[in-house]
């Protein structure tokens, strides 16, 4: 079966993809995780430790402080620090999944699956390499089980027909729906 794919997906798809590859370790180790915004989740932490901190600079400042208030501001300034560090590396990452446009082309044969970026890279996962293949809400994604981080991602709407094409061609492999 061979797909080819010739329009960039939409930012919620890489989104989707991101947050699949910060995950990645969680899915191998469960394949039924609930994957989490980490998108929101680490701007609403940059957001409450850094009002935490104001607050607690302030108070240090208009009423003194004790040395254990200093050292609640410097843990939870590393936190802001750590936070907005790691907010900035999703965003890159989803700047330059965003930034790629090219024909790509996903081959499943007998032997595994291929992601061909036409005249940049292929990446080939065989099928007892591949931990699950999960369905999102936005895509379609083969999860290897080597502990690389390798993640084949395809948006849903051209990946209909690909757990049909797994039950019928490889019933070993785990294909895991996403609940509502």
């Amino acid at each position: 079966m061979k797909i080819e794919i010739t329009e960039r997906g939409n930012e919620a798809f890489y989104r989707e993809v991101v947050n699949i590859t910060a995950q990645y370790r969680c899915i191998v180790r469960n394949h039924h995780y609930r994957l989490r915004d980490y998108f929101r989740q680490f701007r609403v932490l940059l957001i409450l430790g850094t009002a935490i901190l104001v607050i607690l600079i302030l108070m240090a400042i208009f009423w003194g402080a004790e040395p254990l208030q200093y050292a609640v501001i410097g843990a939870l300034g590393i936190e802001v620090v750590m936070c907005a560090g790691y907010l900035y590396a999703l965003n890159k990452l989803l700047r330059t999944m965003m930034a790629d446009s090219g024909t790509t082309l996903i081959s499943l044969d007998d032997t595994g699956v291929e992601f061909n970026k036409v005249g940049s890279q292929i990446i080939k996962l065989a099928w007892d390499n591949i931990a699950v293949v999960r369905v999102f809400q936005e895509s379609l994604t083969f999860v290897s089980a080597d502990r690389k981080g390798l993640v084949i991602s395809i948006a849903k709407q051209y990946a209909e027909e690909i757990p049909a094409w797994l039950r019928d061609h490889q019933p070993t492999v785990e294909v895991v729906e996403e609940q509502q």
